[in-house]
């Protein structure tokens, strides 16, 4: 219960689309602790970051399965619309997710499952993102189970504000995950490139080639957490202001630019 008595209400949204397994999973694990709207996308949409929809009609579709709806476009739409027309009231917590592959390291700038937890963050709200680090028949169980733990926790002492919590989770049973570390995000480059083929008229196309993630990781980072079987909780600021830089008030940078008086 919230701290005026009423159940706690949750926004539940994803990128990888309202049909998600990842959805699903913690979908039925957050109905035992709140009531839950899922407003999520049509279709998979991974890899839209901070996109918004300008030009193009949004359009929400009611839900015949979950409480909520399914809305065009990206996992950013989703939040925006319902928090500023689906929602009959404002929910007390946002959770994005849960993923299907890791958003550790420099995915968050990539993610829309991480960035839809931003979104609501931007918003005044406090926000959680779930991934689960792996592909190969993919197991929820686990990451949903760190989500029922974690999720009360949160609504009874709330983020401080514009902080999102970014939430690793290893493929692995629950039972088998070695603890929980609350790290910093890696800053391990990609390891991809491009590579060059051929269309059926020979005319030249590039296909995104590499690692999806990382490899490894540093002492202390989400990427050596997760290699060594620990969830990897990342606390995530929308307030990208380089704050030493700043307060140096732009030292030689500015000097002399002969702007103004």
């Amino acid at each position: 219960m919230t701290s005026d008595g009423r159940r706690p209400r949750i926004l539940l949204t994803n990128d990888d689309g309202v049909r998600a397994p990842g959805l699903r999973a913690i979908y039925e694990v957050l109905q035992g602790l709140a009531d839950v709207t899922v407003v999520a996308p049509v279709e998979q949409r991974s890899g839209a970051a901070h996109h918004i929809t300008l030009e193009q009609p949004l359009r929400a579709h009611r839900l015949a399965d979950l409480p909520g709806w399914m809305v065009d476009f990206t996992p950013v739409d989703c939040v925006k619309l319902a928090l500023r027309k689906l929602l009959p009231q404002r929910p007390d917590l946002v959770v994005s997710g849960i993923n299907r592959g890791s958003n550790a390291g420099h995915l968050v700038h990539y993610s829309g499952t991480v960035n839809a937890a931003t979104e609501a963050a931007m918003l005044g709200l406090p926000a959680l993102a779930f991934s689960l680090c792996g592909w190969e028949r993919p197991d929820f169980s686990g990451a949903a189970e760190v989500a029922r733990r974690l999720v009360p926790r949160i609504l009874a002492r709330p983020l401080p504000p514009r902080v999102v919590l970014n939430v690793n989770v290893p493929s692995r049973p629950f039972d088998q995950l070695a603890g929980v570390r609350w790290c910093r995000q890696s800053l391990r480059a990609f390891d991809d490139d491009y590579e060059e083929r051929r269309d059926p008229r020979g005319q030249a196309y590039y296909w995104l080639t590499g690692t999806p993630t990382p490899e490894g990781g540093d002492e202390g980072d989400d990427l050596d957490a997760i290699k060594h079987g620990y969830v990897a909780i990342t606390p995530l600021t929308v307030d990208w202001t380089h704050g030493g830089l700043l307060a140096e008030g732009g030292g030689s940078w500015l000097d002399d630019l002969g702007v103004g008086r």
